[in-house]
């Protein structure tokens, strides 16, 4: 089933109009939304574009971008060598050379600091800007607060995920994108981004295959039945049939749209370039997400997904092994993980920089935590929330920097500390989001502060 979200169009006369949400049976995908109606007109914002790579599980910083090959504690060396970058100063993990050739494009933020361990409670946290609240509130991921509040002209949705951060085996159902720090929250589901499961079926999608064109008496057939099916519905649901109604129009003109195939076609990419990106589900998520953010979309976020690992995992016995969550075999798994990260990560940096991209993109590599100095009796490394690294691109930033420092273990910050909220609001302003007055009194934010110390120069 195509599930499509909502958001807000602007007509040529400048009246804003409600639209959609789902068209059925369409397709493998799964691109989806929960049914809902925009409920406000976006505020204002610049032209700037977020992409957002976020990678599940909790990437050790220690074998990463904040390395210490001279820890007073032994096990905080780890097995891996640093290796030089094309910065003098700044080095990676040797199993990032792609990377480290472009170190000159990244602020390397190692102030990162927060108190949550588990893993949704801190995705929630970093991915929203507030930890989870005691009476239950949900708040907005931070692309539904851009795509609400600087949505863009593009055809497309204003904030789009590729790819579901799912933790642990792979063969398990996606995350629902209602699950928390994913979904608009308090904002309401017409402000969830869309998301799309499988970036490795878009192939099979006959409405994105540019060769196919779907008849419009077929899409009208199942336009008719859906909203069918849905007026039943509707009568036992708080929903307006006329906001239904819009919706299915917004849905039928994204599936029609020449400009939705483009942009979800990889096939209109070399074949050379895609090789470079990784010819698996990350490198390719990645490419499309720089073909997204160069469609207008205002805010992208890139899962490293457990999807598709399936084979990889049945090799290595327990499945959580399929994202960065290393508590047992941690320096045998990154060997496996970073060289697959690595590829994808650079060319999407290089491909960004050659096409002029940088310039109006921020670019955030985010994980939940870091992890601790210490190994286990099995190997691995335990979650850690003292300190970690966020590394960013683009958006007028200078780049080939480091921002902060960790004790020489790695384990506490000592200069340039922040928290997911000034992370968030740095993200925010950048984008000329009203901080301190819109965002604040809608509860979004609770701490108006100007974001990351030091992230400007």
């Amino acid at each position: 089933m195509l599930n499509l979200g909502f958001q807000t169009e602007r007509t040529c006369s400048g009246v804003s109009r409600r639209e959609v949400l789902k068209v059925g049976t369409l397709g493998f995908a799964g691109i989806s939304l929960p049914q809902a109606v925009q409920a406000a007109e976006a505020g204002a914002g610049n032209d700037l574009s977020v992409l957002l790579l976020f990678l599940r599980g909790g990437v050790s910083h220690l074998d990463t971008w904040d390395m210490k090959p001279d820890a007073p504690m032994a096990q905080a060396r780890g097995e891996f060598k640093p290796i030089s970058t094309n910065v003098d100063g700044i080095q990676m993990c040797e199993l990032l050379p792609q990377t480290a050739r472009h170190a000159d494009k990244l602020t390397i933020l190692r102030g990162a600091s927060h108190t949550e361990g588990e893993h949704d409670n801190a995705m929630q946290w970093v991915l929203t800007g507030q930890p989870r609240s005691a009476d239950g509130t949900i708040f907005p991921n931070v692309g539904s607060v851009i795509g609400r509040y600087n949505p863009g002209r593009s055809v497309l949705p204003p904030a789009i995920h590729v790819g579901t951060p799912n933790l642990g085996n792979p063969m398990a159902p996606p995350a629902a994108p209602e699950q928390r720090g994913l979904s608009a929250g308090f904002m309401g589901a017409p402000h969830t981004p869309f998301m799309l499961r499988d970036v490795e079926k878009l192939k099979q999608e006959e409405w994105l295959n540019a060769g196919i064109d779907v008849p419009i008496a077929r899409l009208d057939r199942r336009r008719s039945l859906m909203r069918a099916m849905d007026r039943v519905q509707g009568a036992v649901e708080s929903y307006g049939y006329s906001a239904h109604d819009a919706a299915y129009e917004r849905a039928f003109s994204i599936v029609t749209a020449p400009e939705a195939k483009r942009a979800f076609n990889l096939e209109e990419e070399s074949p050379a370039l895609r090789d470079r990106y990784g010819r698996h589900e990350w490198g390719q998520s990645c490419l499309l997400g720089r073909r997204l953010i160069e469609s207008g979309v205002r805010y992208v976020q890139v899962n490293w997904s457990a999807r598709g690992w399936d084979a990889i995992t049945q090799k290595d016995d327990f499945f959580t092994r399929s994202t960065f969550d290393s508590h047992f075999g941690h320096f045998p798994w990154l060997r496996r993980q970073l060289p697959r990260l690595d590829p994808g990560l650079a060319t999407l940096l290089a491909d960004m920089h050659d096409r002029g991209l940088l310039k109006k993109t921020l670019v955030v590599i985010l994980t939940e935590f870091g992890r601790g100095a210490g190994v286990n009796g099995d190997g691995g490394r335990e979650h850690w929330t003292k300190a970690y690294t966020v590394l960013m691109a683009g958006g007028g930033l200078p780049g080939g920097r480091i921002v902060g420092a960790t004790d020489p273990n790695g384990q506490e910050v000592v200069t340039g500390k922040f928290g997911p909220q000034e992370l968030l609001n740095s993200m925010y302003y950048m984008c000329g989001l009203d901080v301190p007055v819109t965002l604040r009194l809608a509860g979004i934010v609770k701490d108006s502060s100007e974001g990351i110390p030091g992230l400007h120069g």
